[in-house]
């Protein structure tokens, strides 16, 4: 033979379920806050301790050889022209050709 439960024991135990729940997350909803304020302090602090403790050290740069200067290079190159010889100051009485 099956036991049967009274039909109000499956009223109240759902409720009694939910009720506990309920309570729960009211105690978990309140301590939630106050536990993450003081993590973020405690990590806050443990940080600032840990920077305060290490000594400040500068570092001393090496010092870097300055380049020295680059020569300018010829902007001209020597070309292969040659200069042909003119007429000017050879001849003053004779007027210019193309004019």
């Amino acid at each position: 033979m099956q036991s049967r439960f009274h039909p109000m024991f499956y009223v109240i135990l759902p409720l009694a379920v939910l009720g506990f729940a309920t309570q729960f997350e009211a105690l978990v909803r309140s301590l939630v806050i106050p536990i993450a304020i003081i993590a973020v302090l405690l990590v806050l602090s443990f940080f600032m301790q840990k920077r305060s403790y290490r000594p400040r050290q500068t570092r001393v740069s090496p010092r870097q050889t300055r380049r020295q200067p680059e020569k300018p290079k010829n902007k001209r190159q020597t070309s292969p022209f040659r200069v042909i010889e003119g007429r000017k100051g050879q001849d003053e009485e004779e007027p210019p050709r193309y004019h």
